[in-house]
């Protein structure tokens, strides 16, 4: 007798156990499942994160280069080099009043584009040249300078892993 009411308590501990163990095995199936989920969310915003701080990092050499006058090391920072065009623009500075900058990565992560509040000093030649123009020039004049405010807009290519300009326009506000 004693053996029967052993092995009915051990079935009834077995049963037990295997009915309270099966949630814990689907709530862990479940929460593996959306941790790998939640893991793959992070990662895609990691990505983006990193690709966004690539593109301001290649916006700020571009503006160091051509604040410093290094027309040619800035114009290597574009996907064509010879669509660089910096003939107007003489410094650039973040404008911290002007709004909050966009940056804004493609779904295929291949593409961005970028709205950036800055200043730039813009300078014109003084038209026609005259032989007073001329010695103007000569001596570092010649162009009317400006501060104007505006956006810097342009668009970004990923190539080889790295991010560079296509297009980098300055549009006064």
């Amino acid at each position: 007798m004693k053996s029967t009411v052993n092995s009915a308590r051990r079935g009834f501990l077995w049963k037990a156990s295997a009915a309270l163990a099966a949630p814990l095995t689907v709530g862990a199936a479940t929460a593996t499942a959306h941790a790998a989920v939640e893991h793959d969310s992070l990662r895609a915003r990691l990505s983006q994160l990193e690709d966004v701080n690539a593109i301001r990092d290649l916006t700020r050499r571009y503006v160091r280069h051509v604040n410093a006058g290094a027309h040619n090391e800035a114009a290597a920072l574009f996907a064509e080099p010879a669509r660089a065009d910096m003939r107007a623009t003489r410094t650039l500075a973040a404008d911290p009043f002007g709004g909050e900058d966009a940056i804004e990565i493609a779904a295929s992560g291949a593409a961005a584009t970028a709205r950036l509040h800055c200043s730039a000093e813009i300078e014109t030649p003084i038209e026609p040249v005259t032989p007073l123009v001329a010695m103007a020039r000569a001596q570092g004049g010649g162009a009317v300078r400006r501060m104007e405010r505006g956006l810097l807009e342009g668009t970004y290519a990923k190539r080889g892993g790295a991010w560079k300009i296509e297009r980098l326009t300055f549009r006064a506000s």
